[in-house]
């Protein structure tokens, strides 16, 4: 017998969404790693009203990632407002997948003209089902920010709710050579606590050693968001500050914090391929490419 699509469960808020007791309850709910099939078809639609950055959170957050104030939104701070969205999403009684262990796989985003520190925005967040992959579910979230009925900016969010898996990754063979870096730095290992107050994710493989290693990790990592952060805001710096961009992300190893990363980039015909790599193995942690529209 076919499986009928369920009705869309419409969310809707008039100021930022207060997501920690349902986030807490939807922790303990005892949720399945995998969704059962006639839940593949859920649509979550959050709606959120008059959105405006919050001051103290934009000053921490371009501290923390090191970024220049040219009196605009940094393009990623833009996910970092949509994620108490994003979250209302996941964190509703009807989304049907764990949240810890969920994969952050990659974005992008348009960013359609520059939008000003306080500018009040019109954000929306759509969730049209989860697909069943060889590696697990996947599902994405499509954000858009709009002010006056203009679109301003949009992004998609892809997940995976992982299968297990046995044995290490191999890493691949045929890496490509992408020459000295354009830039280096450190990470210091207290990163993924102070980004996680002005990004609003406190996945706890970020904030600790201890809570990254209930999950299986020998340190805490960096938030994939953080590092790209970093990497877009040193990309776009001889870029008019009025250009739309596209911007494309995919995330691929952890990051260990303390750690220190290299950023290496690639001018092609319309686009600046870059990729960013742990050191001192070189394996990759983002690649992603940096579009003029």
């Amino acid at each position: 017998m076919p499986l009928t699509a369920s009705p869309p469960v419409s969310l809707a808020f008039s100021s930022r969404p207060r997501n920690a007791g349902a986030l807490f309850r939807s922790l303990l709910a005892g949720r399945p790693a995998q969704a059962a099939p006639d839940q593949l078809s859920i649509a979550i639609h959050a709606h959120w009203h008059g959105a405006q950055a919050d001051a103290r959170r934009l000053k921490q957050y371009r501290e923390v990632c090191g970024l220049t104030d040219a009196g605009f939104l940094p393009p990623l701070y833009l996910h970092a407002m949509a994620m108490p969205l994003h979250m209302a999403v996941m964190s509703h009684l009807q989304f049907p997948l764990r949240l810890l262990g969920l994969v952050h796989l990659a974005n992008s985003m348009q960013c359609l003209r520059p939008i000003g520190d306080f500018e009040t925005l019109d954000m929306d967040c759509q969730l049209h089902g989860i697909e069943a992959t060889e590696r697990g579910q996947t599902f994405t979230l499509h954000t858009r920010l709009q002010t006056a009925g203009e679109t301003v900016w949009t992004e998609t969010s892809t997940f995976l709710a992982p299968l297990p898996r046995g044995g290490k990754r191999q890493p691949p063979d045929d890496r490509p050579d992408w020459g000295s870096p354009v830039a280096r730095w450190a990470v210091a290992g207290n990163a993924g606590r102070r980004f996680a107050g002005p990004s609003g994710d406190w996945n706890p493989i970020h904030v600790s050693a201890f809570t990254a290693r209930l999950f299986g990790y020998p340190r805490a990592i960096a938030h994939g968001m953080f590092s790209a952060a970093r990497c877009v805001d040193l990309l776009c710096r001889d870029l008019p500050a009025c250009a739309p961009l596209q911007i494309d992300l995919r995330f691929k190893r952890p990051l260990l914090i303390p750690g220190e990363v290299a950023l290496h980039t690639r001018q092609e015909a319309d686009s600046t391929r870059f990729v960013l790599n742990v050191l001192p193995q070189g394996e990759p942690h983002i690649e992603g490419a940096l579009r003029r529209l």
